[in-house]
């Protein structure tokens, strides 16, 4: 720092080395504080503890803030006013801390528990004289890394009790039980929690005007192993911490809105009308701004788009570590203090040191391999990079070329593009040795970042004396096929409705803004020319575009995924309504067919009107048919004839020929009822009452003994042995209805079923025997022979007729067998109840 008075902004820029430690402490404790607290929100069990882990994160986190004000701000009085703000999120860390060493302790050590009781003392002791405006005076030290305002008698109380019960209570706790802590608790738990105290103590040596720079601005390491250690021993696993909780996306934004707002209170407040003399600002300045913006907005799009997947964290990583870089290149093309030039370079290098690792874990997670074993040199020598990126061996001076200012690279810039340049050939080897693996989408991602490391490359030929434009400039070069790829390909998932809603609620966060920087751009037209006030303009608008999109996808991503959730829960309930409609239909159509087989069945087995009945009422009612044709068939001989034959043809003969009965009633209008061995029983006249069941019967008849002298025919022509049928048929009244359970069976009663089986028993072979009933309905249609008075059993002398053939003037054929169409009208008459009188009586 110069000698003399400077500005507060000279001040600040000059102490950002101090300082920037303790930034890093307060993002590393707000972001652990906010898991702390979703295990706080998920455990049932130790919630106690966990909520002391979060209040110990953010007190921790805001040691940090307070420091590097302390380091930054030179005004007093402003520096103690912030002071008193900050400091009442800072005195809670005590208790917290005594508690969580309670914990681990295995609850043991009662005293810790009371200590922390009187550390809250002490805590409200400070809030007390922070809210009366006694909280730090304004008698300061000042030191180069930065000035310590004193603390008020109700601050110095906190300050000795917690290190005193540090080293009275905690260290004497964790000897005594170390052996409990070691068993239930990672080992850089322990190390974490005493290097946290340690450094707290180390602070003491400032407060009392000695020149020692405080510990407190890295409690960011201690509080990433007790974070470490509390998920490791709660079995928290730190892959779900970054990527299943959404924690990398989480920190990458908390970061990334950080340096937005900086960058836009930066040029509100930094650049004046002179910083725009110098004429490289056009065109030289576009290429790093475009790049800058265009990866920052891709880095929001692509982690935005699936938080949860690490390769879009590791691109949104590896494009916010590259505009990053190309952010630096901006203030080189201002007319600006060398200083503030190399404070943002140093800035800039911190977070780009890891460029390299990042980079190559992208490309080994695209093509899904595994890290190589090579990748902790790597990783080692981007550790030592940012460490030593704010020191003086990052640059060694500047060159002047027509287009800006140019750091001349020191030993850090060189290690740096040395990392770079070993990343870039384990990118290349990788690509080489998988490529047959590699997808479009894969290429597309790999080959952004490869050209994007290359130009990185080509940007350390001028900072060592050639004068080339840094083509690092071009970053959005690269962007633009990684938008590409994105946008195209869809190659990091870039879908879904969460997206949708997120840009939507974004777009009206930048029309607002975009309508504030019209409003803004006459105001400042007056102080710089056109060109720089829309230059101006766009550094300061879009910075705070982005971090709008930054906020929007930050806290519109709860309600987004709700929403994905429930839309995904209504689609696959909505799938499963239409599967379990379709199993509906499935089922009814099967049961359909099911009903429509069982309604073949029923209809095989009973007549339709019956079975229509039995399906209504579950019974059917007995009914008495006055007028009931039945006919009854034998075979002659069938046991004489069945011995010779094997069971299957027996079967299959006697199937065939019941076949054609059934055939030919049902041509007939007649109803089967049963067989009985060789026996075949039908009937007509019921369950529908007609005129004409006696003359279908014979009708019938004389079908089936056709068909019988047919087969008698083939049968002889083939010398095999044949059945001789007889048929008896006898009408009068009977008694019909349904026996049975579970096998139906319709049938009938009487005297007129055993009569017609006497006219059956009483034939002849290949005859059709009727009683005098049948006769007297048929004869007018029919030729018969009256054979006389035959005996039945059980029945006494009965007149008996055989039935020959059709009468001549009713049938179409010599044999008598079909009837002519004058039959056919008769029979319709006497079928719809005529009675006709005939002139002759029957021969």
């Amino acid at each position: 720092m110069p000698e003399g008075p400077v500005s507060d902004w000279e001040y600040f820029w000059y102490q950002i080395p101090y300082g920037a430690p303790g930034i890093l402490t307060f993002l590393v404790g707000i972001f652990l504080s906010y898991f702390a607290f979703q295990k706080f929100r998920e455990s049932k069990e130790n919630r106690l503890f966990h909520a002391n882990l979060a209040v110990t994160f953010v007190s921790f986190g805001f040691v940090g803030l307070v420091l590097s004000l302390r380091a930054w701000i030179q005004n007093v009085e402003q520096l103690v006013f912030w002071n008193d703000i900050l400091y009442f999120f800072v005195p809670s860390l005590a208790p917290a801390a005594f508690y969580l060493v309670y914990h681990m302790t295995g609850k043991r050590s009662k005293l810790l528990l009371y200590y922390s009781y009187l550390c809250w003392l002490t805590c409200f002791l400070i809030y007390f004289g922070i809210i009366i405006g006694k909280g730090f005076e304004t008698d300061v030290t000042v030191f180069p890394f930065g000035k310590y305002p004193k603390g008020s008698s109700f601050i110095r109380p906190w300050g000795i009790v917690a290190p005193i019960g540090y080293f009275l209570l905690i260290v004497p706790a964790f000897i005594k039980h170390y052996s409990q802590v070691r068993a239930n608790y990672h080992p850089s738990l322990f190390h974490g929690v005493n290097l946290l105290f340690l450094l707290i103590c180390s602070n003491a040596p400032s407060i009392l005007g000695y020149k020692i720079y405080p510990g407190g601005f890295f409690l960011f390491i201690p509080m990433l192993l007790v974070a470490y250690g509390v998920f490791r021993s709660d079995f928290f696993d730190v892959n779900q911490l970054l990527f299943q909780k959404n924690g990398m996306f989480y920190f990458l934004f908390g970061l990334l809105s950080f340096v937005l707002i900086f960058i836009s209170f930066g040029v509100s407040f930094g650049l004046s009308p002179t910083s725009y003399e110098s004429s490289n600002w056009y065109p030289w300045g576009l290429p790093p701004v475009v790049s800058v913006f265009a990866a920052i907005f891709l880095s929001i799009m692509v982690a935005g788009a699936n938080p949860s997947a690490r390769l879009n964290q590791l691109c949104a990583f590896a494009l916010i570590l590259t505009g990053f870089y190309v952010m630096q290149s901006v203030p080189l093309k201002l007319n600006l203090s060398y200083v503030v030039q190399l404070r943002v370079s140093q800035m800039v290098f911190v977070p780009f040191a890891f460029a390299p690792s990042i980079m190559v874990r992208l490309v080994f997670e695209a093509v899904s391999q595994k890290n190589p074993k090579g990748l902790q040199v790597i990783d080692f020598l981007c550790v030592v990079a940012a460490l030593l990126a704010p020191s003086p061996w990052l640059f060694v001076g500047y060159y002047e070329y027509p287009w800006s200012r140019v750091h001349h690279g020191g030993p850090v810039e060189v290690l740096v593009g040395f990392n770079g340049l070993l990343a870039l050939v384990f990118i290349l080897f990788t690509l080489f040795k998988h490529r047959e693996i590699v997808n479009g989408a894969s290429r597309w991602i790999i080959g952004s970042f490869v050209l994007s490391a290359t130009l990185l490359l080509f940007a350390l030929l001028p900072s060592h004396g050639f004068p080339l434009f840094p083509l690092s400039d071009f970053q959005f070069v690269p962007a633009a096929i990684l938008g590409y790829a994105v946008l195209r390909h869809g190659a990091l998932s870039l879908e879904g409705r969460t997206i949708q809603l997120s840009q939507r609620l974004a777009n009206l966060g930048l029309v607002t803004i975009g309508i504030a920087g019209i409003l803004y751009f006459p105001l400042i037209r007056d102080h710089y020319g056109v060109g720089e006030s829309a230059f101006h303009l766009m550094m300061l608008v879009l910075p705070l575009i982005l971090f709008n999109y930054l906020v929007v996808y930050i806290m519109s991503r709860p309600l987004a995924e709700e929403l994905d959730i429930s839309y995904f829960l209504l689609d696959l309930e909505k799938q499963k309504a239409d599967e379990e409609r379709e199993k509906a239909l499935i089922a009814q159509d099967k049961a359909e067919e099911a009903m429509e087989e069982s309604e073949k069945l029923l209809l095989n087995i009973l007549p339709t009107k019956v079975a229509q009945e039995l399906k209504l009422k579950g019974s059917v009612t007995p009914a008495r048919f006055e007028n009931v044709t039945v006919l009854f068939t034998d075979f002659k001989g069938f046991t004489r004839v069945a011995e010779g034959m094997e069971e299957h043809e027996l079967v299959q003969e006697l199937d065939a020929c019941f076949t054609q009965f059934d055939e030919i009633i049902l041509r007939n209008n007649l109803e089967k009822l049963k067989t009985i061995g060789d026996s075949y029983m039908c009937a007509g006249g019921l369950p529908v009452q007609n005129h004409t069941n006696a003359i279908d019967a014979c009708l019938a008849a004389l079908e089936i003994q056709s068909f019988m002298n047919q087969l008698k025919e083939i049968k002889t022509a083939l010398n095999l042995p044949f059945w001789e049928l007889r048929l008896g048929i006898h009408t009068g009244p009977v008694v019909a209805g349904v026996v049975g359970r579970f096998k139906f069976a319709y049938d009938i009663w009487g005297d007129t079923v055993n009569t017609a089986s006497r006219m059956e028993s009483g034939g002849e072979s290949g005859k059709i025997n009727v009683s005098s009933e049948t006769y007297n309905l048929v004869k007018y249609f029919f030729v018969t022979e009256y054979r006389g008075k035959i005996y039945g059993k059980n029945k006494g002398e009965l007149d008996m007729y055989f039935v020959h053939r059709l009468r001549p003037r009713y049938s179409q054929d010599p044999d008598g067998k079909a009837p002519n169409q004058l039959f056919r009208d008769l029979y319709a008459r006497i079928h719809s109840g005529s009675k006709i009188r005939w002139k002759n009586q029957p021969e």
